[in-house]
């Protein structure tokens, strides 16, 4: 069992060394003001933001796909899978009417 031991001189020392002792490796960077932790939430709430964005124009691809692929059931929607299936035998029955 490792033992800390804290020589720090002034309070504002000591709260860092407590800090990193309750979070190890998540301690303040040298000459920012940020401390790791509030560095790291900022990134993953900005990776967060790109990855719904991401989805989203994913899902919005997905759904004109399906506007222009003949589906055989008209009330039910397709899976991604079942869309992407779709696309493909449909490009090559035109392909099909092309040859």
């Amino acid at each position: 069992m490792a033992v800390s031991v804290c020589v720090a001189s002034s309070d504002s020392q000591r709260a860092r060394f407590l800090q990193n002792i309750d979070s190890p490796g998540k301690g303040t960077r040298q000459g920012g003001n940020l401390t790791s932790r509030e560095v790291l939430k900022k990134r993953r709430l900005a990776a967060n933001a790109r990855e719904r964005r991401r989805m989203t124009g994913l899902n919005e691809a997905f759904d004109r796909l399906r506007e222009v692929v003949p589906a055989l059931t008209g009330d039910q929607k397709l899976s991604k899978f079942e869309t992407l299936q779709m696309a493909q035998t449909y490009i090559n029955a035109l392909l099909d009417l092309l040859h």
